[in-house]
């Protein structure tokens, strides 16, 4: 009778942690945030029109939730000019029940499409909370300084290293923010990863190296820095680097 006891204890012991686990693993899969981003370019001299219409649009198809919409304008490198229609935070599963009715598609093309030049790329986002770090006093930015980042072949683990030892550096300062995102449809083109920082003005691009030099070789020893930067080096094939005005027709 004991042994039966000791069976049925263990046996209920393992499917509670085994349920565990799975609603664990669930809800990380839950969890994550996507954006959605749609890059336009509007005719020239209907760049307000433009904002104006998709404001409008926005307003009425895209206020809240999951399919929540901005628009970002590139005012740097050879895509300036160009905007971005950013929705999320969602997820794969929120496509399938997006807004994409008839009335939707006609609002867009009866308001937006005629002041549209042209359309670019779709691009789907997906944030890494372990990779980045925002402190509480962050306030909504003016401006994203935008790294677009091409791995080497097989060499996310070292830029992941890297970006773990960042984020710890931020985290022991208390202050500033970094965000990563992974593309989820990777194409070659140097766009395998995004690194957002938030800016309040132009004046926070005089910090050179993030502020984190300091804690990152009080954390990691004298010299750590510039030997983990050749790391990022070996990882990293190519950097193109924008500023993005965010929230234009706010």
């Amino acid at each position: 009778m004991r042994t039966k006891t000791i069976f049925f204890t263990m046996l209920l012991l393992f499917v509670m942690l085994t349920s565990s686990t799975a609603i664990a693993q669930e809800e990380e899969k839950e969890s994550y945030g996507m954006a959605e981003v749609i890059y336009i370019m509007p005719k020239i001299g209907m760049e307000k029109a433009f904002e104006n219409a998709v404001k409008e649009h926005n307003a009425k198809y895209h206020k809240e939730g999951v399919y929540k919409a901005s628009l970002d304008n590139i005012i740097t490198g050879k895509e300036t000019g160009w905007y971005a229609w950013v929705m999320g935070p969602c997820t794969f599963s929120d496509l399938d029940n997006r807004p994409d009715d008839e009335a939707h598609r006609a609002h867009w093309d009866k308001n937006v499409s005629p002041t549209v030049a042209k359309y670019g790329q779709t691009e789907y986002w997906k944030y890494n909370n372990k990779l980045s770090y925002s402190s509480d006093d962050s306030a909504a930015p003016k401006y994203q300084n935008l790294w677009f980042i091409g791995l080497e072949r097989g060499q996310y683990y070292k830029f992941k290293e890297f970006m773990e030892k960042v984020r710890k550096s931020y985290e022991k300062k208390g202050e500033g923010n970094i965000s990563i995102y992974d593309n989820e449809f990777r194409e070659g083109d140097g766009r395998d990863v995004a690194i957002v920082w938030d800016l309040k003005n132009w004046a926070e691009m005089d910090d050179d190296d993030g502020g984190i030099k300091k804690q990152f070789e009080e954390i990691y020893g004298e010299g750590s820095w510039n030997n983990a930067l050749k790391d990022w080096e070996a990882s990293t094939k190519t950097i193109k680097s924008q500023v993005w005005r965010v929230g234009v027709n706010k």
